[in-house]
């Protein structure tokens, strides 16, 4: 016997020698909590029955609506992003690697294999961080599971209702494994990114409730993403690619469960369940049910390409810009933040900015973008434009304070009041409780419009862009995906 089976196997003999009644009453104890758990579904059961379950016919009107404009800017955001650095090399390691073209990667006009189709548009989806997030708790970015739920349609050559209710469905796994989680040391938005991209991608292929929940369990035994992902001095490329890679791996649980791939369905409840050793606190009751309106309608869309905790300061800079004031006149900048946004901020604050992350993560920098410019792009992040001393100067007035009234009673987190002081002594105030493109501050059809053909005319055209408009807002007529799909080839054919 190997030394480390007989100090597991044999130390538990020993213990109990040594221990007594102790011991057998605690082995007694765990005996009988497994057996009362045993006797009903687990958490991964309950939540396959529901998913299984979901029909087309019970999304409302107003959801569909909002999936639509939520595609439309999910697929803008990864057109836009086709030749970022980090993309264009993992595209170069897929492509070196090859794999069955059964699924399209977005802007390139070619296709891979269904998983590492996910894992490239899931990358492009996320890597500007202009995707969308959502409201009521911490805002993360469901709209990343549209890669695997791509993936997936397109292979199985499914139609637009069918994209439509499994991204839905991938909305709802994703916030409710976010409202019903504590936050440990683990990276949230990946290990969410990977239960709903399982849940999503399984629902699409077809399996059964059983099925559903094994590819829920596969997903959930490799999903516990460190949250060093974002932290450190500086962040770097696995801001994005962390969620990215969550995705493959959900979706590549899900396949892997098509085929007959068996893992314990107690992942979720079990002795060492994600409930127990990372959780530790898990809310089941969040996740055994789904009722009321779908989560998706928590979905808010971003006005500018940067962390969600920036777009209130970025539009109450620009308020404070348009009333008159200007940079060449502004002695110190307050900008008033909730204690979630305070604490996001404070690690970004004594450190100098040297990455595209850390720059689109800094609420200064890009408040200061506003004041300098009038607006903040996606330029504005690249490098050496955040290395401008004039903008370098400029962020050392500005000053961060959390206010803990800035949140809500429903659990709003990003709002922002600001405060001008001017060379002549005065101040000036904007109070954005609500930022645009937020529920409370809702970003309008022609909003969601001009920002799909900012990003994409560069990639498709102007021409191609309007017919890809017009085929994503009627998806849920489409038999398939083909038609789409073909608009998204790049006008020039992209590395």
């Amino acid at each position: 016997m190997a030394r480390r089976q007989f100090l597991r196997d044999g130390g538990a003999g020993l213990m109990l020698l040594a221990g007594g009644g102790a011991a057998l009453h605690n082995g007694a104890a765990l005996a009988q909590e497994r057996k009362a758990k045993s006797s009903g579904p687990t958490v991964l059961e309950d939540m396959g029955a529901w998913i299984a379950a979901t029909r087309y016919e019970e999304l409302s009107p107003a959801t569909v609506r909002k999936v639509k404009n939520l595609l439309l800017d999910t697929f803008g955001c990864a057109i836009g992003a086709v030749d970022g650095p980090p993309v264009k090399a993992a595209r170069g390691v897929i492509r070196m690697r090859g794999g069955n073209p059964q699924a399209t990667v977005i802007g390139t006009g070619w296709k891979t294999s269904c998983d590492e189709a996910a894992f490239l548009n899931a990358l492009q989806i996320r890597y500007l961080d202009f995707n969308d997030y959502t409201a009521f708790g911490y805002p993360h970015h469901p709209s990343i599971n549209l890669a695997s739920a791509l993936a997936v349609a397109e292979m199985r050559r499914l139609s637009g209702k069918d994209l439509i209710l499994g991204l839905t469905l991938g909305y709802d796994v994703h916030i409710r494994i976010r409202d019903a989680s504590e936050r440990r040391g683990f990276d949230m938005p990946s290990i969410e990114a990977q239960y709903a991209s399982a849940a999503c991608a399984a629902r699409l292929l077809g399996l059964d409730a059983r099925g559903i929940a094994n590819a829920l369990a596969i997903a959930a035994s490799n999903a516990n993403t460190l949250s060093e992902v974002r932290a450190g001095d500086e962040l770097t490329n696995a801001k994005g690619a962390a969620e990215a890679m969550a995705v493959r791996s959900g979706t590549f649980a899900a396949l892997l469960s098509q085929a007959g791939v068996q893992y314990p369905l107690t992942i979720m409840d079990g002795e060492f369940s994600y409930d127990r050793l990372v959780s530790r606190g898990l809310k089941q009751d969040l996740l055994r049910k789904r009722s009321g309106e779908f989560q998706i309608m928590k979905s808010c869309m971003k006005m500018w390409p940067s962390i969600g905790t920036s777009q209130a300061p970025i539009a109450a800079a620009l308020q404070l810009r348009e009333k008159g004031v200007r940079a060449a006149d502004i002695v110190s900048v307050t900008m008033y933040m909730s204690e979630f946004g305070y604490d996001q901020q404070l690690g970004f604050l004594d450190h100098e900015i040297n990455t595209r992350e850390h720059a689109d993560h800094s609420a200064p920098y890009c408040v200061t973008r506003a004041f300098l410019d009038g607006d903040v792009r996606i330029e504005d992040f690249h490098d050496p434009r955040f290395r401008e001393p004039a903008a370098k100067e400029f962020m050392k007035r500005i000053k961060v304070v959390a206010d803990p009234a800035l949140t809500t009673s429903g659990g709003d987190i990003l709002g922002c009041n600001m405060e001008v002081t001017l060379k002549d002594g005065s101040v000036r105030r904007a109070e954005m409780p609500f930022a645009p493109g937020s529920i409370q501050n809702p970003a309008t059809d022609k909003e969601i419009e001009t920002k799909f053909f900012d990003l994409a005319e560069g990639v498709i055209g102007k021409s191609g862009a309007e017919r890809a408009r017009d085929a994503i807002l009627s998806i849920d007529s489409k038999p398939t995906l083909d038609g789409l799909l073909a608009l998204l080839k790049p006008i020039k054919r992209s590395a």
